[in-house]
């Protein structure tokens, strides 16, 4: 009786969908956000998109798969306006660490963040409208 009254209160295992071009996509306990995984140039990278609490978006998700057949040159772009916005990052070695498609109302709104070698505990991000950076942040 104890551990089935347990049950009630444990944390739920989260919700997962089986994405064809993806594989496993993970919920965010909680929210609408979905998380996956793809590789690129031999790393791993993730990607977040909206959604509801039980499916993703599939618009955003076809979004994320455009974006991956263009990265060489968003992830260019990304590089080049993180460099223009903060000199001392021009010779950083930076790396891709995920992409973000948050918002299916906004969906030429996303972001790239990359982890700069060294540093591993901040996050550089470009957010962009369609191809153009609109802006830079960072968290540590």
């Amino acid at each position: 009786m104890l551990k089935r009254f347990k049950s009630f209160f444990a944390p739920k295992p989260p919700v997962t969908v089986q994405d064809p071009e993806f594989g496993i996509l993970t919920n965010e306990p909680g929210s609408s956000l979905w998380g996956g995984k793809f590789c690129h140039s031999g790393a791993t990278i993730r990607f977040c998109v909206g959604g509801t609490k039980t499916v993703p978006d599939d618009e955003l998700l076809r979004r994320v798969q455009n974006l991956i057949a263009r990265l060489p040159e968003i992830e260019r772009i990304a590089l080049d306006f993180i460099r223009s916005q903060e000199p001392d990052a021009r010779n950083g070695d930076f790396a891709l660490y995920s992409i973000n498609f948050l918002w299916e109302t906004r969906p030429n709104f996303y972001a790239l963040e990359f982890v700069l070698a060294g540093n591993v505990d901040g996050v550089w991000r470009v957010e962009f409208d369609g191809d153009v950076p609109t802006h830079f942040g960072r968290d540590d």
